[in-house]
């Protein structure tokens, strides 16, 4: 499957989703033994239920077969883009202010009482204007222009995970 047939994808299930409150995050093509796997990721707020990708993938399983574009055998996948999950958009990264994420740079950068890092882990403080304001576990607030950021993930606190799942808070 090539581009264009990804972005026509694209095109035809993004409103679909829209209209059912959920965000269209990537759509993944990879080939299989079978053809291909057409894996389309969704989000919405509040997160994402297994029944959620039950749903969506009935949905968008008619749709894409009553458009019928696609000339190869492809196996389609509905899934959330998980835990670790990239942000890319700007309403993604309004959606998780707040929460801790990974930032990869291109070119290190000095961090106070780190020295120069190319990687960094902190609290998502602010999004504006293709600006990320990061606020690191040590207090010290990084100012960052996106294209300076090769790439943005969620970085949930394991501990903390671990402590809600055991009944602790």
């Amino acid at each position: 499957m090539n581009k264009e047939i990804v972005k026509k994808i694209a095109d035809i299930v993004g409103p679909i989703l829209a209209a059912k409150n959920f965000d269209l995050v990537d759509i993944e093509n990879k080939p299989s033994q079978e053809g291909s796997i057409l894996t389309i990721y969704i989000d919405k707020d509040g997160g994402v239920t297994l029944k959620d990708c039950e749903d969506v993938s009935i949905v968008l399983s008619a749709v894409l077969d009553t458009y019928d574009f696609i000339n190869e055998h492809y196996i389609l996948e509905v899934s959330s883009p998980g835990m670790y999950r990239e942000l890319k958009k700007e309403k993604e990264f309004k959606r998780y202010l707040g929460h801790r994420i990974k930032v990869k740079l291109y070119e290190s950068i000095e961090i106070k009482g780190f020295g120069k890092q190319k990687v960094f882990i902190g609290k998502l403080d602010n999004y504006e204007y293709n600006n990320l304001k990061v606020v690191l576990d040590n207090g010290e607030v990084l100012n960052i222009e996106m294209k300076n950021v090769a790439k943005v993930n969620l970085e949930p606190d394991i501990t903390s995970l671990l402590k809600n799942t055991n009944g602790e808070k």
